[in-house]
């Protein structure tokens, strides 16, 4: 993973905690929110001193925890250490709204599900559901005691599936209000939490620093294991179907094959700092980090989807060029067989089918509209 052309944005600095940040949908936009409840946005550039401050703002003086761009990048949703759900104005930075004492526990985890739909999980094991046009709550689910540190969605079953504190996995028809099932307890917080092999695996992070893998729909107990990192594993981000990046404890960002599972190599660190975070832009050219280091950092991973498209690429190649080889000999064979006066019997043709453990849970193209948050407040 060295000596590669690499040119990326520089690490943005800050004089305190980075708790999370995110991606602009369709922009080269970052987001990020701190432990003092500032909440910055830099529009971000490759080469040295390219990064753009486009505002920062202190909407809470509690920490903020987690950050979501709406849909269609106009609003940032926020949540923080006082329970309470916000929205920005992407081009201003001004509060659009506060939705105070939306959970009674500290909020831990956001992630956007649909264009309207707003899942958040909180401290004390509670995840609710938010319709993003009326601001009004549509479930919620109480079946953990624990703190909830991920969340992940599949669009096309309409599931979501969480991790917590106290050692399990949940798993949700979000157009349900009861939850569909629970794992076995793993006897160990988990931490984190990704789909990955076109929703046939999920792979889920824990404090003991093993990668619990569960098959999809078997979710009684893991299917597979994973050891190899030898502290937490604090954060996940899908790299492709087949490949995840960790962020651990120890500063590390890994890369990881799975089934078949295999330590890749480390794309970077923080040095001995915990990671909090790890994501990938909207275009996959950088994999950003953010740690108690007080920095988010980016890295240029375009080898990593580069290469695996480069023999896909090969592979569907020599495929083809198997295929023109096979038809010139099918072709040569017919014709000797018309010149020698035989017929050529029909065959059927088939296609074959081819952290130590971080207890505080975790947590312009921007059109100049309201993203429609509680907009009936």
């Amino acid at each position: 993973m060295s000596g590669r052309n690499i040119l990326q944005p520089d690490t943005l600095t800050y004089k305190s905690t980075v708790f999370d940040f995110d991606f602009h949908p369709t922009e080269d936009i970052i987001a990020t929110g701190l432990i003092t409840g500032h909440i910055n946005c830099v529009r971000y550039n490759p080469g040295v001193g390219n990064n753009e401050e486009v505002w920062s703002v202190r909407p809470s003086k509690k920490s903020c925890r987690g950050l979501a761009f709406s849909h269609d990048g106009a609003g940032l949703f926020t949540v923080s250490k006082d329970g309470a759900i916000g929205a920005l104005d992407v081009n201003t930075g001004s509060v659009l709204i506060k939705k105070p004492d939306a959970h009674d526990h500290p909020i831990n985890t956001i992630k956007l599900l649909t264009e309207n739909i707003l899942a958040t999980g909180d401290d004390g094991g509670t995840i609710k559901l938010w319709d993003v046009r009326t601001g009004s709550e549509t479930m919620e689910y109480t079946e953990h005691d624990d703190f909830i540190s991920g969340l992940d969605y599949d669009p096309t079953s309409k599931v979501m599936v969480a991790s917590s504190g106290q050692g399990t996995i949940s798993i949700y028809d979000i157009r349900k209000p009861k939850m569909l099932a629970m794992s076995a307890n793993q006897d160990d917080e988990l931490l984190s939490i990704c789909i990955v092999k076109d929703t046939r695996k999920v792979v889920v992070g824990s404090q003991e620093g093993v990668l619990n893998i569960y098959s999809w729909g078997d979710w009684g107990d893991c299917t597979d294991r994973f050891i190899g990192h030898p502290n937490s594993i604090d954060t996940i981000c899908k790299i492709d179907e087949d490949t995840v990046a960790t962020g651990s404890s120890d500063g590390i960002i890994r890369i990881i094959d799975i089934l078949p599972n295999k330590f890749q190599g480390i794309v970077g660190e923080h040095e001995d700092f915990p990671i909090e975070c790890i994501k990938m832009s909207r275009d996959k050219t950088y994999l950003a980090s953010c740690s108690h280091d007080e920095t988010v950092r980016f890295w240029d991973v375009r080898y990593l989807t580069s290469e695996r498209e480069e023999i896909e690429d090969d592979s569907e190649e020599a495929q083809e060029m198997t295929g023109d080889n096979q038809k010139d000999s099918d072709d040569e064979k017919e014709a000797t067989e018309e010149q020698s006066g035989e017929m050529d019997v029909d065959s059927d043709d088939s296609d074959a089918p081819k952290k130590k453990n971080n207890r505080r849970p975790k947590k312009q193209a921007p059109a100049a509209s309201n993203p429609g948050f509680f907009d009936d407040l």
